[in-house]
């Protein structure tokens, strides 16, 4: 009898082990995916690390929790239908006001790997945008990252323009466009 339960416990010992090697296997596969998803989804936001990483910032003017940022293609984008493959949406982004720039910060746990972005007035221009069923939206374009901009809603940049006189005058400048665009 003693030689029979031993063959039954090392078979649970073998089933075991054998679970825990699936389970492992199972847990790298789909933890590389949902990296691979976090990377493939960033990488408009790296092309502005690249020219507009954050250094250590003084304190900020203002600081204020947006909804959402999203950087995509300019004009008009709806959703997935645009045809921008790496247009996206970054959860609550904080923004703060500096006397020559914004910086732009994901809140986390959404970070994941993104630094933090140091935007200033003099390589930004302000545009008209239109973001989905939104109308007066204004996108952020900075020199040297050319093709995308970063949406942020008008709320936002309202604020943000209060606490800065350049932005404020950027954010005018782009109110004459959309009137002009509109005529």
């Amino acid at each position: 009898m003693f030689g029979l339960s031993g063959r039954f416990a090392m078979g649970e010992i073998v089933e075991q082990v054998y679970m825990t090697l699936v389970s492992a296997i199972s847990l790298v596969f789909f933890g590389g995916v949902a990296f691979y998803i976090m990377h493939a989804s960033n990488g408009r936001w790296r092309d502005y690390e690249r020219l507009y990483a954050a250094t250590d910032l003084p304190k900020p003017i203002g600081k204020k929790m947006t909804g959402m940022v999203r950087i995509s293609q300019p004009g008009y984008r709806f959703g997935h239908l645009s045809g921008d493959v790496k247009s996206h949406r970054h959860p609550p982004v904080m923004v703060g006001v500096y006397p020559h720039g914004l910086s732009l910060s994901i809140v986390p746990p959404f970070k994941y790997g993104c630094r933090d972005l140091f935007l200033p007035f003099d390589k930004m221009t302000i545009e008209p945008a239109a973001w989905d069923l939104l109308k007066n939206e204004y996108g952020v374009r900075m020199e040297g990252v050319d093709g995308i901009e970063i949406l942020m809603f008008s709320n936002i940049l309202q604020w943000a323009a209060e606490r800065s006189e350049i932005l404020a005058l950027m954010l005018q400048r782009a109110k004459v466009l959309r009137g002009l665009q509109r005529t």
